[in-house]
């Protein structure tokens, strides 16, 4: 290597627990770690599959059984190959439950195991079809990590994560920054990337600067060459730079929305749901929140999302005298403290958020155009650990919630019945008693591999969800990067929110 070492310097927003892709969960962890890693398959935007570790794949008649032919030239960061026997290590421990997967284990849906045919052909079996199985393959949660790392790190491996990737795991340092070298050896890029071989870049250092104002000015400065997360105050300014650029990443997917659990009263009624619906003014608050930075979200899968069913614009327009006079109808009255009460009791709902994601805006938003229609809100600021087991308990009436994905095929991990469950991500906690044409029309789609076939019948599961007021979507996740014009080659995955730094370079 000559010459001063190509390096990318990146203000990231918090620092996550862990960056096993297998045990934790953490959006921003997979964001800097995601070129460490190399999936089986990958996705495009349109939805098709293309070769990654695995060269070729078939799925049997009954789709319970996926057979890939896996690349032979491929090995992990610590020189091990990649093989048969990484596979299904690796599955397996995504989806032993002992090793308590925040994420990866539910993707699997109902994996059953995985057989070694020989060195480099796996056959994995699933219980039931379950059409989301080759996108959760795509993804970096389910990435082929090495078996020998794991057996010789043990518990160390959540911080020291060893791929196939473009790049290998350097260093992290606790409270400062995590970072990322090139693998020089690497020469089995996916065809979703330009480069083929090794990264342009040498190095790339992510910096933990969760204040947002000091990330701004990290970028300013020149102590970082580019932010994730700008904050949208800042990006009309940021665009205002000389040298600069903003660029609004639409990541795919559940965008944020309030789930509102239909398990506790009052958003048990769904005359209460449909009230609370009318009555937030959702263009006025991604405008005020997020500085118009942010697309007002409709439905249950965001405007950018493959599948989406744009009959969901329709749906809920803001009419505070509509939200009044369903709950006048519901017999819930206005008292002399302007408040709704019943039979002695107060019109009450708790909204649980995050210190982050302008989750406390979007509580005390809520709190204020709710309280025009006589509705109090309790707004209950929380921990992460706190937040997650409250929707996951159904603690809450409201609570944000928003999920990454390439599709519309999602919807069954978020609004299925056998989600609302203990542990499970539909915190609606809708029963499978309650509007089952939900159920039935994701367990039609579940056998549905191709997009004409899936997107039809997810079309009309948004516009079930959205009658039945199981959520107010607020926004589509978005990902403000601002960088230095001399950085090029930014792009993300099918998803929108995970880069590829295969082409990425920066010029002096």
């Amino acid at each position: 290597m000559t010459g001063s070492p190509r390096r990318l310097r990146i203000g990231v927003h918090y620092e996550p627990s862990n960056i096993d892709p297998h045990l934790g969960a953490a959006e921003l962890a997979l964001q800097m770690t995601n070129g460490i890693f190399d999936t089986l398959v990958n996705k495009t935007v349109e939805g098709d599959y293309l070769p990654g570790l695995a060269d070729s794949f078939s799925i049997s008649d009954d789709q319970c059984r996926y057979t890939f032919s896996l690349r032979r030239d491929v090995r992990f960061h610590d020189g091990t190959p990649f093989d048969a026997q990484a596979v299904q290590a690796s599955l397996d421990r995504a989806h032993d439950p002992a090793n308590r997967s925040q994420l990866s284990g539910a993707l699997l849906g109902p994996y059953r195991q995985t057989n070694i045919l020989d060195a480099h052909t796996v056959e994995i079996i699933l219980d039931q079809p379950y059409a989301l199985f080759l996108d959760a393959l795509s993804q970096g949660w389910l990435a082929p990590v090495s078996p020998a790392s794991i057996h010789g790190l043990g518990p160390d491996f959540c911080r020291h994560p060893v791929g196939t990737g473009p790049f290998r795991f350097e260093r992290w340092d606790a409270g400062n920054c995590l970072v990322i070298t090139r693998n020089d050896d690497y020469a089995w890029a996916p065809a979703l990337v330009e480069n083929r071989g090794p990264a342009h870049l040498d190095e790339i250092v992510f910096r933990f600067i969760p204040d947002d104002g000091a990330r701004t000015e990290a970028l300013l400065t020149g102590e970082v060459d580019a932010i994730f997360a700008a904050n949208p105050a800042d990006a009309a300014a940021l665009r205002n730079q000389p040298g600069l650029s903003v660029v609004c990443w639409p990541i795919r997917g559940v965008p944020v929305s309030l789930m509102m659990n239909t398990k506790r009263a009052p958003t048990d009624n769904i005359h209460v749901r449909q009230a609370i619906s009318y009555a937030l003014d959702v263009d006025s608050l991604v405008t005020e929140i997020f500085s118009g930075e942010f697309t007002r979200a409709y439905g249950p899968v965001s405007q950018y999302t493959l599948g989406y069913e744009p009959r969901v614009e329709k749906l809920y327009h803001h009419d505070i005298e509509k939200a009044r006079t369903l709950l006048d109808e519901e017999g819930w009255l206005t008292g002399p403290d302007q408040f709704r009460h019943k039979d002695g009791r107060l019109l009450e709902v708790v909204i649980y958020v995050l210190p982050v994601n302008f989750y406390p805006e979007i509580g005390a938003y809520v709190k204020r155009q709710l309280a025009k229609v006589g509705i109090a809100v309790k707004v209950e600021l929380c921990d992460a650990r706190t937040w997650i087991r409250a929707g996951m308990d159904g603690a809450h009436n409201l609570i944000p919630q928003g999920k990454y994905a390439s599709s519309s095929q999602l919807l069954s991990f978020v609004y299925h019945s056998r989600q609302s469950g203990q542990n499970g991500y539909g915190w609606s906690k809708r029963g499978a008693s309650d509007f089952p044409v939900i159920d039935e029309l994701i367990d039609s789609a579940e056998t549905c591999i191709k997009p004409e076939d899936y997107v039809p019948i997810f079309k009309q599961v948004q516009m079930e969800v959205m009658e039945a007021a199981l959520c107010i979507p607020v926004h589509c996740n978005t990902n403000i990067v601002s960088h230095k014009n001399s950085v090029t080659g930014f792009r993300f995955d099918a998803i929108g929110a995970y880069p590829l730094f295969h082409d990425t370079t920066i010029t002096p």
